[in-house]
């Protein structure tokens, strides 16, 4: 009796140890944030208002889009944008329940994953080992301040990887009613959930468990047919808007599938020109083989454990080639979380197996190569955490204060931007969105090719545009052109914006003065480090 309450005095120790890690960072980068917005919650992505706008209008309007009225498929996330939605109709709308969303998924993430390593009896002081290390390289606390997705995908990803590897080495017939709801949320909350059941549909062929596989990818695909369905009703694509601007298209001939083909082979597999979250990412194909050939012995018992391995690489190769890494380190985390979990159980189980005295040089050779393939991870991570309060306050004096300039001045007016999320949450004003996120026609222009300066121009004429704010980096100069240029705001030390710099345009020739005009009067309101410059010729 006396060693059951020991050992669960010690569970408690090394759960509260780990949430204390993860909760001290958001408090520390919580706080400066707070510091340099004034006291406002600011996220650190527009993406996250993008959610909140669309579940605003859901939960109020019932309509899925950035408006009260028009259907608009701007998000990736149906799962996430639904809960948003469910949870502002319950508690009302309010920009915290996205933190306490993913503060709430992350703690139970961690919760799941203790459970996990006493499942697998590893000690409590590598228990809380393990548990730091998945908080500091996933990184926990940076996706709870994006109040996006990610750690729900993290959670569900998990729980699927591992139970469903734990399954296959029982050799049932049925499949755990788990394994379909698992399925079912890691789809519906991120398209990449796709990659996953792929994967494990291939398994089950493989162990020629043809109806159980069949079974759980129909499942499991069930939400995203239904919204793509539901999509097509409405004049829009069966995919969202997001995924396909995002998508490499491939050209249809001989040339055009090669030069797809060897840019993923090269270019996504082998280089990592967009920075540390794709090189970082790339060393999971290294570090993941590396550690199966490591234990191959002690992995020949344990069927569960190479499946979860062949999963992660597998599924890594996915992400790289098809999807993205990046954007604020958040695409890439479930693959380093479930690679951070799997590699920890098999050090800490079998490291003191292989016979390091027999070798002399076999130690020194280890250490170098773990440093090696993990100093990418720990520059990632650094990264995340040094970039998170620059980040949200980069959104606070550029997104935060176009929607509240809009607000101030035109709340009912129309007007045309390139980035939708927080000036449609913040403000009634018809948003003309020049990307195509959560505009059909820019969306199938862009997506066959005829998005060109006069089309655009012709987009804002129609919709009868007030002005509009845009990055010039994103557009020709012959679009820009046709509109007459007022102002610009220019932040510092720009980390996540698409630009430092946004110029508003007056698009009807008489609004440039009462453009000019509200623009100065907001100047008094705007932080101090925007550089404002007006155009008055």
């Amino acid at each position: 009796m006396q060693q059951n309450k020991s050992i669960t005095r010690q569970k408690i120790i090394v759960l509260i140890t780990a949430l204390i890690a993860l909760i001290l960072p958001l408090v520390l980068i919580e706080m400066q944030v707070f510091r340099l917005t004034d006291g406002k919650l600011i996220y650190p992505l527009d993406d996250t208002y993008i959610h909140m706008v669309i579940a605003k209008n859901l939960a109020l309007h019932n309509n899925w889009g950035i408006s009260p009225e028009a259907f608009q498929s701007a998000s990736s996330s149906i799962l996430y944008t639904v809960l948003l939605s469910a949870l502002f109709k319950l508690f009302s709308v309010n920009t915290l329940i996205p933190f306490i969303v993913n503060l709430v998924a992350a703690v139970i993430l961690i919760f799941i994953i203790q459970r996990r390593l006493q499942k697998e009896d590893v000690g409590f002081i590598w228990q809380l080992l393990v548990l730091l290390l998945v908080i500091f390289f996933t990184p926990l606390p940076i996706l709870i301040i994006s109040g996006m997705e990610h750690t729900i995908q993290c959670l569900f990803s998990f729980l699927f990887i591992f139970n469903f590897s734990e399954w296959t080495k029982t050799r049932e017939r049925s499949i755990p009613k788990s394994l379909f709801i698992y399925g079912m949320i890691i789809c519906s909350i991120r398209y990449e959930g796709l990659f996953i059941i792929a994967i494990a549909c291939c398994a089950l062929l493989y162990y020629r468990k043809i109806i159980p596989a069949f079974l759980l990818g129909f499942v499991s695909i069930l939400p995203l047919v239904i919204f793509g369905f539901i999509s097509l009703l409405k004049d829009s694509y069966f995919l969202p808007n997001s995924v396909l601007l995002k998508a490499s298209p491939v050209e249809l001939s001989h040339s055009g599938f090669s030069g797809y083909l060897s840019n993923i082979l090269i270019e996504k597999l082998t280089l990592a020109k967009t920075g540390i979250t794709a090189l970082a990412t790339q060393r999971l194909l290294l570090i993941l083989p590396c550690a199966y050939l490591l234990f191959w012995k002690q992995l020949k018992n344990k069927p569960d454990y190479s499946l979860i391995i062949l999963f992660i690489t597998i599924c890594t190769v996915l992400q790289l080639a098809f999807a993205k890494t990046g954007w604020f380190y958040r695409y890439e985390a479930y693959l380093v979380m479930c690679t951070v979990v799997i590699v920890s159980v098999l050090v800490v189980k079998y490291i003191k197996q292989i016979r390091w005295r027999e070798n002399k040089v076999l130690l020194p050779v280890f250490a170098f190569i773990f440093f090696f393939l993990f100093f990418p991870l720990i520059l990632r991570s650094a990264a995340a955490y040094s970039k998170a309060a620059q980040a949200c306050t980069n959104i606070y004096e550029q997104q935060y204060q176009m929607g509240n300039f809009i607000k101030k001045f035109y709340n009912t007016d129309t007007i045309a931007v390139n980035d939708i999320g927080a000036v449609s949450f913040f403000n009634q004003s018809t948003i003309v969105d020049l990307w195509g996120l959560a505009n059909m026609d820019v969306a199938k222009a862009k997506k066959d090719g005829y998005d060109t300066p006069e089309f655009l121009n012709e987009i804002v004429q129609k919709n009868k545009v007030e002005f509009a704010i845009v990055y010039d980096s994103w557009f020709d100069d012959a679009l820009l052109h046709k509109w007459k240029k007022v102002a610009t705001w220019q932040i510092e030390n720009n980390v996540i914006c698409g630009d430092a710099t946004v110029s508003f345009y007056a698009i009807k020739p008489e609004s440039d003065e009462t453009l000019i005009k509200n623009l100065t009067t907001y100047q008094s309101l705007l932080p101090t480090d925007i550089t404002v410059k007006y155009y008055n010729e």
